[in-house]
């Protein structure tokens, strides 16, 4: 004989951040909301996707310190047999310092990846404000199943909203390392990305303060307006865009 069954709601994982320790800093693993809720196989799919390049933009930093080294042992190398090594090891790094002019190009590009990040994270958003306010409690009332169901679809709604505040996090240590590779290049970027790199975070605080609860809550009046300040967030990205976007 067949009996009732509420509806079923599945929780979604809380999986474990990882990091790979670098001379320059960790490599974190990071939440992709493109592939729904992460588990530990995604998080860690994503950092060895980002090992590669890291490894790759070592290159030069590794044959910074071969240059050094050559030199540290011109002490106790015969003078003919080091000119060889000092000039290919000073070839090599060569060809590291010709690259350097191409740094403000590459601030661009990532400025728009950025950007990019930035309009999938408050799709995000907004789809999760309209699931919430699309959850009736009155229909739980006397129905303990329906509300069990109620329960988990809030619960993963918290969760959704608390990996979105993580995925924020990836930012921010591109937009602080930009300075120091600008310095090193000895130039300036152009006028509309240096005022993306002043929007940008602005953007992702206003972001954060929204995920939060910061800002207005799903079902009370303020809904709306955190929905029209999204909009406003998005449209303000994509004018950025369009002002980078001649520049690559």
């Amino acid at each position: 004989m067949a009996t009732e069954q509420g509806p079923i709601c599945v929780p979604f994982p809380k999986p474990r951040s990882l990091k790979i320790q670098t001379p320059f800093g960790d490599l974190n693993s990071v939440v992709d909301i493109s592939k729904g809720p992460p588990t530990d196989c995604t998080l860690i799919h994503g950092l060895m996707l980002q090992l590669s390049p890291a490894l790759v933009s070592m290159e030069c930093f590794l044959r910074l310190l071969k240059f050094v080294s050559v030199i540290k042992d011109l002490a106790s190398t015969p003078p003919l047999d080091a000119v060889p090594k000092i000039i290919g090891a000073a070839s090599d790094l060569g060809e590291c310092i010709l690259s350097i002019g191409k740094i403000p190009k590459m601030i661009i590009d990532i400025l728009k990846l950025i950007i990019a990040y930035l309009k999938c994270i408050i799709e995000a958003v907004r789809s999760i404000l309209a699931f919430q306010a699309g959850i009736n409690l009155g229909d739980a009332e006397d129905n303990p199943a329906v509300s069990l169901s109620f329960d988990c679809a809030q619960n993963n709604a918290a969760a959704s909203t608390a990996q979105l505040r993580e995925a924020l996090e990836a930012i921010q240590p591109l937009l602080d390392v930009f300075k120091s590779l600008l310095s090193v290049a000895g130039t300036t970027l152009p006028g509309p990305a240096q005022d993306a790199t002043k929007i940008i975070p602005d953007i992702v605080d206003t972001l954060k303060l929204v995920l939060s609860g910061g800002g207005a809550t799903v079902g009370v009046p303020g809904t709306q307006d955190t929905i029209q300040t999204l909009d406003d967030l998005k449209n303000t990205l994509e004018q950025l865009q369009d002002s980078l976007d001649p520049l690559s």
